[in-house]
C-alpha cells in the first residue's frame, strides 16, 4: 500500500520542471510541473538538494527538470519513493545527465551528493535505460556495498575521472578497485574503511568538493 502522497513544485527553492515530449524537448528547461511523492521522501529530496546548492559553485539552481517521482508502475516510483533527475539549470551553466561523457567530473560530483542521501542511485554507466537520467530511491541504506554493481561503478568512475587514479570501470569489486579506493582515501586524507558509513559519507563529501 502506498503512503499518502504530497505534491511539490520545487526542491530547496529551485522550481521543478518537466522536459519530455510532448510537453517539451529533453535537455531544455521544460515547463513548470507538479510532482508527487511521500512526505518522508520529499524531506530527503529537500535535504539533498539543499546540500547540493550549498556546495555547487553557482549556488541554488534556477530549474530542476525531472522525468518523474511518483509514477503508476511497479517499484519504488509506484510507492512515491523514487525520483529521476534529468537536468539542472543555473544562470551560467547547464547540467544534462545524457551528457555524462562530456561532463563526467561534474556529473559524478552531483551523483556523490545524491548518494549521501539515497542508498540506491542508478547512473549513466548502470545501463542504457539510465543514460538520460539519474534515478534515486530509498530502497536501500546509504553506504558502500562491495556487491552493489551501481555503487562499485560509481566509485570506479569517481576515482578514475575525479581523482586521476585509473581503475577498470566494470562494476566488479576486485583487488584493483580495492587498491584504488585505498589510494583515494589517502589522497582525500580520510582515515578508515569505506565500508563504514561515516567514511563513505566523508568520501562523498570530499569527492563532490573536488568534482564540482
Amino acid at each position: 500500500m502506498t503512503d499518502q502522497l504530497i505534491s511539490f513544485t520545487s526542491l530547496a527553492e529551485a522550481p521543478t520542471h518537466y522536459a519530455r515530449e510532448p510537453v517539451a524537448s529533453y535537455g531544455t528547461r521544460g515547463l513548470p510541473h507538479t510532482f508527487r511523492c511521500t512526505s518522508e521522501f520529499l524531506t530527503k529530496l529537500e535535504t539533498c538538494f539543499a546540500e547540493l546548492w550549498s556546495v555547487a559553485p553557482l549556488g541554488r539552481a534556477e530549474v530542476v527538470t525531472s522525468a518523474g517521482a511518483f509514477v503508476e508502475k511497479p517499484g519504488f516510483h509506484g510507492l512515491g519513493r523514487a525520483f529521476d533527475l534529468d537536468a539542472i539549470f543555473w544562470s551560467e551553466r547547464d547540467f544534462v545527465t545524457l551528457r555524462f561523457l562530456e561532463d563526467t567530473r561534474f556529473y559524478l560530483g552531483i551523483e556523490a551528493i545524491l548518494r549521501k542521501h539515497f542508498g540506491t542511485v542508478l547512473n549513466f554507466l548502470y545501463n542504457s535505460d539510465h543514460h538520460d537520467h539519474l534515478h534515486c530511491d530509498d530502497s536501500t541504506d546509504v553506504g558502500f556495498v562491495r556487491t552493489s554493481r551501481s555503487r562499485v561503478l560509481f566509485v570506479q568512475a569517481a576515482v578514475t575521472h575525479v581523482l586521476n587514479i585509473p581503475v577498470d570501470i566494470d562494476g566488479q569489486f576486485g583487488p584493483q578497485t580495492d587498491r584504488g579506493i585505498i589510494e583515494a582515501l589517502e589522497q582525500l586524507e580520510i582515515t578508515g574503511d569505506i565500508l563504514e558509513t561515516s567514511v563513505w559519507l566523508e568520501f562523498l563529501s570530499r569527492l563532490s568538493a573536488a568534482a564540482l
